[in-house]
């Protein structure tokens, strides 16, 4: 049976899996999505349109940290759909390869100390860094061909900041709707800050490649403090932001940001929108989506 795909997305209407679908079709791939209104499982078989898709880019992000941190009840069902996922995968007669959105930023943590480079020890410091590495390791025990991408803070057009993820969407929905944004602390904690279209990039080069790292990093490489990340987005958006400042509430994570030299160098990958401009164009794109002006 011939191949009618090259590849799959599930999680092709979301955030990242649409930003993905459409730049691998932008590269000439014939690309076929899957929701949750269009399940890639079915009675626990992979459906039809993925029965000979050499590689699946898992995208689906249905769990949070929030979702993680307050509902492990959720969590667990999203594995056990994830483990059906990859049972059927395997018991294809040939299996696919599987390209994971996993996370840079939740996966890492101490004793290693950012940037964090793939040789670090995962070290989860929340439920949903657990959540993300319980991912990686379903796929091992499958024995399928995989490779985990974990990505830093990812941004731009499309993202809708639900569930408390997603600062810059979030920020940006608040001052549309003449909200002040809400600033606990001096801003100092610094995030890794990488375009959706850059992920895309990367994605497509995981999956051009005969033999991909089974994990790599997707990041800018440099951490960005939220103070200056309000900077930057006050020189797109002008007076219309205001900050409320508040104290520190002493629960916030630590500073994080991701070594990304293995994806230059097994990949030829380098991140190329500058987070200045990449808030700008998210900023103006939206907008046009909104119908509002930028």
């Amino acid at each position: 049976m011939s191949t009618v795909y090259d590849a799959a997305v599930v999680g092709s209407g979301g955030f990242l899996g649409s930003a993905i679908t459409a730049h691998l079709e932008a590269r000439g791939a014939s690309v076929t999505g899957f929701t949750r209104e269009d399940p890639v499982l079915v009675d626990d078989a992979l459906a039809p349109r993925a029965a000979d898709v050499p590689v699946i880019v898992w995208a689906a992000g249905g769990i949070t940290p929030t979702v993680a941190a307050e509902d492990p009840a959720t969590v667990e069902a999203e594995l056990d759909a994830f483990r059906a996922f990859a049972r059927a995968a395997a018991a294809r007669p040939v299996p696919p390869r599987i390209v994971l959105l996993s996370s840079g930023g939740a996966v890492y943590g101490r004793p290693a100390l950012p940037p964090y480079a793939e040789a670090d020890a995962p070290h989860p410091p929340n439920a949903y860094g657990l959540y993300k590495l319980a991912q990686e390791a379903v796929l091992a025990e499958a024995g399928l061909a995989a490779t985990s991408i974990r990505i830093a803070n990812a941004y731009g057009p499309g993202q809708r900041g639900a569930h408390g993820q997603g600062v810059l969407a979030i920020w940006m929905r608040e001052v549309r709707e003449g909200r002040d944004i809400t600033l606990h602390g001096d801003g100092s904690v610094a995030r890794d800050y990488v375009h959706a279209d850059d992920v895309a990039e990367l994605v497509a080069r995981v999956i051009a490649h005969a033999s991909p790292p089974a994990v790599v990093n997707c990041g800018s490489g440099a951490p960005t403090s939220l103070a200056t990340l309000l900077e930057l987005l006050r020189d797109t958006v002008g007076d219309a932001l205001r900050v409320e400042h508040l104290p520190h509430r002493g629960v916030d994570p630590d500073s994080t940001w991701l070594d990304a030299t293995l994806a230059r160098e097994a990949l030829g990958w380098e991140p190329r929108i500058v987070l200045a401009d990449g808030i700008a164009d998210m900023w103006t794109r939206t907008a046009a989506w909104h119908g509002t002006s930028a």
